[in-house]
């Protein structure tokens, strides 16, 4: 590994250039309790600077190989660590207690900052200049040590090879990765001779036909183009080929299922995944006589075709317990697997089919499309070093891919034969041997910019085929310091960016799991970038995978908790990782964790990251108060009630995620004091949302704050109302719960949502008998009423608004704005009325409009109105509506329209000018059809 290379991924200039700039301008400027430690600062930065130009040169070197080198570059960076944890823990140390100067903690034991900080070695409330100096001592002796030693090692500015300073390799990337459909080229005939095998009438119980080849080789690809010929699912990455392989949808299959295995799995898991990927549901059947007996009903009699992704299992009892199941499926079910293992495709298979590598002249295709998109002329010399490059790539679509686009619009010469002599100086590595391929992609690594070397070994902590969220990734990234604000540009919109660049290099790729609307919204990593990181981070990230840690001993700075048994986590057996910066559990499913221990966040005090998340948690220790440095608090999917009301000491805490927390009832009463909050994530499935019982008062003051999934209005004294809404710049999602509470309509007014960039709204009234209309809040019926328009009218929202529910509206009338044809992006819009509501309306207007949802409006009789407009409908459901007797007019309207969905209307009759193109969907009354079965009529 080189120079370069090991000093990013190591992220020493950051840090040390952390430890300066911090202690000159806080520590020297605005902390006067300090006055004294200015003498030992100044030695620090003394010292760095001997440092500082051996760290710079560094930054342009490759090809280390030397352990000694190795040994002492993994020293400087561990003394990083353990200078920022010092200077964060003193930051925080210094800020909370100026914020509790000017507004002083509620009443109870001492907050954190009053008691002993052991990282500083504080013994009262005031910083000691004694301790403080001597932590900063330390820090600087072993950085003399560290000093000493590079020069015991004899490291000059001839060791390795300088990076050219003018290339541009790694900075450039196109707006939109329109190019992505490259990578079918070369294998359409192998689509389409798996295609026609399918096809084919058998008499075998069930068709099974594997790929196998070595990673990296595109057998995942091949595997969702032929998928994707019989749902004609349209993903970028995978596009239609231009022969035309893919050129049209074949409905053979009555059932498609996508799946994909991580390499350590049981049949129970493998199962329940088949299961999720038929349902769409999670499923949380208990046992694998359970799990059998589910998926043998969802297959019984229908013709389906299963895509078993990154299949493992070298166990022949394995696939026997699997497909027993599978056995029920209609004649022609076949499954398609893909599998590095090519004894395994021999195993299972009824047809294996070795996949090669591309062959060169596929490769040169893919790979000159890539690296010179604008087909220019004169690069003759270019095209001949990017022949020896492709042909080192051994036929492999992700390493032809990667560099290509490492290499495109860059015309500098030089640059082209740096990335071949990388490539041949690697090809002997021991990597090399085991994983081909690995070097091609080693080479894309190394030309990364540092923030975006940091950012992707971070993504180690991910065990193989995790499915990540690119805005929760990206707050860890920031939570870790990876990302800082620059400018006005908040750190998320460069983490985004960030993002957007390693998924265009095809570090990432989406998931192919659709989320529930439809859309593909997640990530994962392909096995061979993964096994890239995990290799890149092997110093600093400790795996433990039910309860046995790999590596067995050492210290490290990330924790991956990987759990699939039955038993508890044992997390006594990280309490000697006291340096850790983040603790992540990886479940693969939602796992029974009976508690945290008490003493476990005192081990590990300098957390930046903790989470939790998809576990059977029920309540956190009142000491997770003690992590001051943590920035990152992650409950989503857990059991939790309530937190402890320690959290309002986690004033660095930048991301609170307590999404699809159903049980949650309300937030601790200092949540206002979290100010530097960022993201509180309160998301629940808007289909079965419910209201925290109250939000807590002043989060108004959480002026940093950006994402608040749900706000809930209370009728307290002392409650939480429409107007601390006003100086909070949301975006992104937002519900707003028990509006029935709102006696004054200005504070709707107050609350200033036009100005938010909201592209999801939800306005929601109480779901029971409105409360306005029993009385509860107002004597006076109909003044409530009012009060509800007034208040819904002066809601109006951003004109970009993508998703409106209203809920439960007690009025008489919706609100004018709604018929504003500014709202040009508008695609969904859901209304339901408890009220008395009489019309709709007038929605056609809106251009964007696809799916328009109708309930409860008891005295609607007709939809005869919606006749004009409505260009871009899709689906229209219609729900409750007692009194209905007819439909609009189909005939020459509605374009687009390609479902109707209809349920407790029980006075309507069929159309009869409904076009063929529409399906008209009838739910039966009946509620014994809990499965939600639909009837046609």
């Amino acid at each position: 590994m080189d120079w370069i290379t090991l000093l990013q991924h190591l992220g020493l200039p950051e840090l040390v250039k952390k430890v300066v700039e911090f202690l000159l301008t806080k520590a020297c400027s605005e902390v006067s309790l300090l006055q004294g430690v200015e003498d030992e600062i100044a030695k620090l930065r003394r010292t760095h600077e001997r440092i500082q130009s051996l760290l710079v040169d560094a930054e342009e070197r490759r090809h280390i190989e030397d352990e000694s080198v190795k040994s002492w570059l993994r020293e400087l960076k561990t003394v990083g660590f353990d200078a920022d944890d010092l200077l964060d823990g003193f930051r925080a140390h210094v800020d909370v207690f100026k914020h509790a100067k000017e507004a002083p903690s509620r009443k109870r034991k001492r907050s954190w900052y009053d008691v002993p900080i052991p990282s500083l070695g504080v013994d009262t409330r005031l910083v000691r200049r004694y301790n403080i100096a001597t932590e900063i001592v330390k820090i600087q002796s072993r950085l003399d040590e560290i000093y000493k030693r590079r020069k015991n090692l004899q490291l000059k500015p001839s060791d390795g090879r300088q990076r050219n300073e003018g290339s541009n390799m790694a900075v450039f990337f196109p707006a939109v990765a329109s190019l992505d459909v490259s990578k079918v080229v070369g294998r359409s005939k192998q689509c389409d001779s798996i295609v026609a095998a399918l096809k084919v009438d058998s008499d075998l119980p069930l068709r099974v036909i594997a790929i196998y080849g070595i990673a990296g080789i595109g057998k995942t690809t091949l595997a969702q183009l032929v998928f994707n010929h019989f749902s004609g699912r349209d993903r970028e990455e995978v596009s239609p080929n231009p022969s035309g392989s893919l050129s049209g949808v074949d409905r053979h299959f009555e059932m498609k299922i996508w799946v994909s295995l991580p390499k350590v799995c049981d049949t129970a898991r493998a199962t329940k995944e088949i299961i999720e990927g038929i349902t769409g549901e999670i499923c949380k059947l208990p046992s694998l006589n359970h799990l059998q007996d589910c998926l043998k009903k969802c297959v019984k009699d229908k013709k389906f075709l299963l895509v078993l992704d990154n299949f493992w299992a070298e166990d022949f009892k394995f696939w026997e317990i699997l497909r027993l199941p599978l056995l029920k499926g209609a004649k022609g079910s076949s499954v398609l697997i893909t599998t590095q293992n090519e004894a395994v495709s021999r195993l299972v298979a009824t047809m294996p089919l070795h996949l090669e590598g591309l062959e060169m002249d596929d490769s040169l295709k893919l790979f000159t499309a890539l690296a010179f998109p604008q087909a220019e002329e004169d690069v003759d010399q270019l095209k001949d070093i990017g022949e020896r490059i492709v042909e080192r790539c051994q036929g492999s679509p992700l390493a032809t891919i990667s560099l290509g686009k490492l290499l495109r619009s860059e015309s500098n010469v030089d640059n082209w034969e740096i990335v071949l002599n990388e490539m041949l100086a690697l090809e002997g590595s021991a990597n090399s041997s085991t994983r081909p391929i690995l070097p091609s992609l080693m080479i894309s690594y190394h030309h990364l910019n540092y923030q975006l070397k940091q950012c992707f070994t971070y993504c180690s902590i991910f065990p193989d085929n995790f499915e990540f969220d690119k805005d929760q990734l990206v707050r860890m990234w920031i939570a870790e310091g990876l990302i800082q604000q620059n400018g006005r540009r908040p750190p998320e919109a460069i983490g985004s960016r960030l993002f957007d660049y390693l998924l265009w290099m095809s570090f990432f790729e989406r998931s192919t799991k659709p989320c529930s609307n439809g859309t593909i919204c997640k990530y994962t990593m392909p096995n061979l970038i993964h096994d890239l990181a995990r290799l890149l981070s092997n110093n600093e990230l400790l795996v433990m995978e039910d309860n046995e840690l790999n590596p067995s001993s050492g210290q490290f700075r990330y924790a991956s908790l990987l759990h699939r048994k039955c038993v508890p986590i044992m997390f006594e057996k990280i309490y000697n990782q006291e340096h850790l910066r983040a603790l992540k559990l990886c479940n693969e499913s939602k796992i029974d964790v009976a508690g945290i221990p008490k003493d476990l966040f005192g081990k590990l005090k300098y957390l930046r990251l903790l989470d939790l998340s998809n576990s059977g948690i029920e309540k956190l220790p009142d000491s997770v108060g003690k992590l001051v440095h943590l920035r990152y608090l992650g409950l989503s999917e857990t059991n939790v009630e309530e937190l402890p009301e320690s959290v309002e000491d986690l004033y660095n805490l930048q991301t609170l995620e307590l999404n699809f927390c159903s049980n949650l009832s309300s937030l601790p009463e200092g949540t206002s004091k979290l100010v530097n909050l960022r993201h509180l994530g309160l998301h629940l499935d808007w289909e079965q949302i419910n209201d925290l019982r109250r939000m807590p008062t002043g989060i108004d003051r959480l002026t940093s704050l950006m994402t608040l999934s749900r706000f809930t209005v209370t009728n307290y004294v002392d409650g939480c109302n429409l107007r601390e809404l006003k100086n909070l710049d949301l975006r992104g999602e937002l519900c707003i719960c028990k509006l029935e509470n709102v006696t004054n309509a200005s504070d709707a007014s107050e609350a200033n949502l036009g100005e938010k960039r909201i592209d999801k709204l939800m306005l929601r009234w109480s779901n029971e008998t409105s409360n306005v209309q029993q009385g509860a809040n107002i004597s006076n019926v109909q003044q409530g009423v009012n009060i509800c328009k007034e208040v819904a009218e002066r809601l109006q929202p951003y004109k970009y608004l993508k998703c409106l529910w209203i809920l439960n509206y007690p009025g008489s009338k919706f609100p004018d704005w709604l018929e504003n044809s500014g709202f040009s992006s508008l695609e969904m819009v859901r209304l339901s009325c408890s009220g008395e509501c009489e019309s709709l309306p007038s929605l056609g207007q809106l251009p964007k409009l696809k799916h328009l949802h109708i309930e409860g409006m008891k005295r609607l009789i007709n939809l005869k109105n919606m006749i004009k407009g409505f260009l871009s409908l899709e689906t229209l459901t219609i729900k409750d509506m007692p009194d209905l007797n007819m439909l609009c007019k189909f005939k020459d309207n509605f374009p687009k329209l390609s479902k109707v969905v209809v349920s407790q209307c029980p006075k309507l009759c069929r159309p009869k000018d409904l076009p063929r193109r529409i399906e008209l969907i009838i739910i039966p009354q009946s509620t014994d059809n809990v499965n939600g079965n639909d009837v046609s009529s």
